[in-house]
């Protein structure tokens, strides 16, 4: 499919539109650097991955839903749609090119250098990004997938707002789900709130706790919940087993401490009203520093550490774990028993800080709620313990692979 695009480099798109390069492929689609031969500026152009889709009708519907977000929320902070169309039968998306790099990828540049994401900083783009939040929650939309690479800085540092094909407005979109049709995540698992997790009713409050997160993010250079799959990110949001920001960097003010941790809350209640009174709170301590000074009186960066899976795997934990789901299949049922006797067994892996057994027993509990019920969905769970130990020669249906 990315091969595809490739041939549409030098074309000219409704007369208009010639294709210079790709800027970048993702699992939904394309984007692409055009030069408008009308307005003499570069563009670009967002396509979906359509042909041989199994899942076309909710690319489109995801296509669709963008191009309507952008065309009726105009904001300063938001990237305006500028035309639409089709080419080579597929619809494409035409926005205003940000010329500067993401968020991330300056969060990334700090990393590298071993220095630090200045503080400084958020005075030139959270009070922006949290106004464009306040504005589309204002008229019933919700963004859904806050992060880093959708915040987009021109060449003068001004911040924009974008990638809306998973917004959602609760006027018409009935739609109360975490997931796709197709299995996927709406949303990035590490910035979720809770309620998106569990696909109950999302609020403003939900990109809220997504801004919350870049912003904890930023100032200590780790993730609040960085479980190594969307399992145990979502175990670690729902037990709220998230270290208080100044306990990575100390000599933040408590303040902005507090005001983070408070807009992270399990609870959408105990979060602030509005995007724009976290950033108030935070902005007005910021205020209060002398940034003239050596910004590391106040800042120290950590680099963030992704863990990783050990390359060898314990020969005994791959037999317990095996036993097990020979166990599964055949009670056809998760029991609290089999649950149980799997925690005991890799009892003795976990204590060694064993990655691996960690990430099995995280998603039993995921699907049992830590043992509360007895799920019968056996495909799904044991599909997701192969994704972590591939070899595994387990089949749902028929038990045990031929060698």
């Amino acid at each position: 499919m990315q091969s595809h695009f490739l041939t549409w480099i030098g074309k000219t798109l409704d007369s208009r539109y010639e294709i210079k390069s790709i800027l970048a492929n993702g699992g939904m689609g394309a984007v692409l650097l055009a030069s408008d031969n009308h307005l003499h500026k570069e563009v670009v152009i967002k396509v979906p991955f359509l042909r041989n889709s199994n899942h076309f009708e909710e690319l489109i519907q995801r296509f669709k839903r963008e191009i309507h977000v952008l065309s009726i929320l105009e904001h300063p902070n938001i990237v305006p749609i500028m035309d639409a169309g089709f080419f080579d039968e597929y619809p494409f998306l035409v926005l205003r090119y940000i010329n500067d790099g993401t968020l991330r990828s300056k969060m990334e540049k700090a990393r590298l250098q071993s220095n630090a994401y200045s503080l400084e900083n958020f005075l030139h783009w959270l009070p922006q990004i949290s106004s464009a939040l306040d504005f589309i929650h204002s008229n019933n939309w919700f963004h859904r997938d806050v992060k880093p690479e959708n915040i987009l800085f021109d060449s003068n540092y001004n911040p924009y707002l974008t990638d809306f094909g998973v917004s959602k407005n609760l006027s018409f979109d009935h739609e109360n789900l975490s997931r796709s049709v197709f299995g996927s995540f709406i949303g990035s698992p590490q910035y979720m709130a809770p309620e998106q997790h569990l696909g109950e009713t999302i609020t403003g409050k939900s990109d809220q706790f997504a801004l919350a997160v870049i912003i904890y993010e930023c100032i200590s250079g780790k993730l609040p919940f960085s479980g190594i799959n969307p399992v145990s990110i979502f175990l670690e949001i729902t037990k709220q087993s998230v270290i208080p920001l100044k306990k990575h960097v100390e000599k933040i003010p408590l303040t902005i401490s507090d005001a983070v941790m408070r807009a992270l809350s399990l609870n959408p209640d105990q979060r602030f009203e509005s995007c724009g009174d976290l950033c108030s709170i935070i902005i007005e301590e910021l205020k209060l520093l002398d940034f003239h000074h050596d910004n590391n009186e106040y800042f120290h960066f950590h680099p963030i550490k992704v863990p990783h899976a050990p390359e060898v795997v314990d020969s005994q934990m791959v037999l317990e774990i095996q036993a097990f789901c020979l166990k599964l299949i055949a009670s056809k049922t998760l029991t609290k028993n089999l649950y149980k006797d799997l925690r005991v067994s890799l009892a003795k892996f976990r204590k060694d800080e064993h990655l691996i057994a960690k990430m099995i027993l995280d998603i039993l509990d995921f699907y049992t709620m830590s043992g509360l019920i007895e799920p019968t969905n056996i495909v799904e769970i044991i599909s997701e313990i192969k994704k972590i130990i591939p070899f595994l020669t387990i089949t749902a249906e028929a038990g045990p692979s031929p060698s």
